[in-house]
């Protein structure tokens, strides 16, 4: 079965529709890193992080109390603004919005990883259950916030999402309350990562239908010549050159430095969180650590990165892009700077 996921659809032309008359365009690789980034690598990641030691360890039942409550009345707050963007019809706003919450989520599991309290309960550490019980509820009542965020834009994701939760939202005030001492079911996955093979696939399919028909034979009467056979098109780049739709193909965008750190482990690379406007806020690891010593000094420059690069997983976390730098092989790099002018997420054309 071949096509795009309708919800993913609608969540791409969302985050690009800023409320005016927008001419949108659908760019599969902007698509493709957009969905895997937000919706799978933040949205469902979060909940998948959690599901399964409340299922597997706690029979699907969430804890007592929420080690962090003010951190989930700060998500409930922040669902104000979030509705005033849906109100003036800026679901972009919305999105980002969102967004910002689901990295701010999935930091916390980050930080609190449960993965290794798992392990030390199972080697017998005293309070280790309750603890791991607590991290996955806390993450797992955030989750709910945020699908009662996006649920204007996934109804069906939502629905999906609360049939999980055992716990429909019809009216945002129904999250006043955390879910504590609660029962879930199990969970499913509201949405996979998107192989572009086979949106290869499916470009291919649309080609055979859309194929042009044959022209039936002329009689005698209204016979015309025959059209001239077009002349084939040169193969690309046997003359060095790319051409103008192979470099349309790069989504680059000016994203803004919110965030810049060395990176645990590694002496090459430097961690960015980049303001990327509609396209909310990515993580990027760049390997130019040798060429700035002091990364914090990078905060709020404007940076010129790759939108539409595949998310790459690696064992510091996921980079959804690439910034890009100037530098002669072997030599120092530098950043490209964008001119005051342009702003977080601005095509770069």
């Amino acid at each position: 079965d071949v096509g795009l996921e309708p919800e993913a659809l609608r969540y791409y032309y969302a985050a690009k529709s800023s409320g005016g008359v927008d001419d949108l365009d659908l760019n599969l690789g902007d698509f493709i890193a957009r969905v895997n980034a937000d919706l799978v690598g933040k949205f469902v990641n979060l909940a998948s992080r959690c599901a399964g030691f409340i299922e597997k360890r706690f029979d699907g039942r969430l804890a007592d109390v929420l080690p962090d409550p003010a951190m989930y009345e700060r998500f409930i707050a922040a669902l104000a603004p979030i509705r005033d963007a849906y109100e003036r019809n800026d679901p972009a706003s919305a999105i980002r919005q969102t967004m910002a919450l689901a990295d701010e989520a999935n930091r916390y599991i980050d930080d609190r990883k449960p993965w290794v309290i798992a392990k030390e309960l199972d080697k017998g550490r005293e309070g280790a259950d309750a603890e791991l019980q607590a991290v996955c509820s806390q993450g797992l009542n955030l989750f709910r916030v945020l699908v009662a965020a996006l649920k204007p834009i996934l109804p069906r994701t939502a629905v999906q999402a609360e049939e999980f939760l055992a716990a429909p939202v019809y009216a945002w005030r129904d999250l006043e309350a955390p879910l504590l001492a609660h029962a879930v079911k199990t969970y499913q996955p509201l949405f996979t990562r998107i192989d572009p093979k086979k949106t290869d696939a499916m470009i291919e399919t649309s080609r055979d239908t859309l194929a042009a028909p044959v022209a039936p034979e002329p009689t005698a009467a209204i016979a015309k010549p025959a059209a001239a056979k077009a002349a084939p098109a040169p193969a690309a780049g046997t003359d060095g050159h790319v051409s103008i739709d192979d470099f349309s193909r790069l989504d680059l965008r000016i994203g803004k430095v919110l965030e810049c750190g060395f990176v645990e482990g590694s002496d090459k690379l430097l961690r960015f969180l980049l303001d990327a406007g509609d396209l909310g806020q990515r993580q990027i690891f760049s390997g130019i650590r040798a060429s700035y010593a002091e990364p914090e000094k990078l905060l709020g420059r404007k940076v010129v990165f790759i939108a539409n690069l595949a998310p790459r997983k690696m064992r510091f976390g996921t980079s959804e892009g690439m910034i890009l730098s100037a530098g002669f092989d072997g030599g120092a790099l530098a950043l490209l700077d964008a001119d005051d002018a342009a702003e977080p997420g601005m095509p770069v054309r």
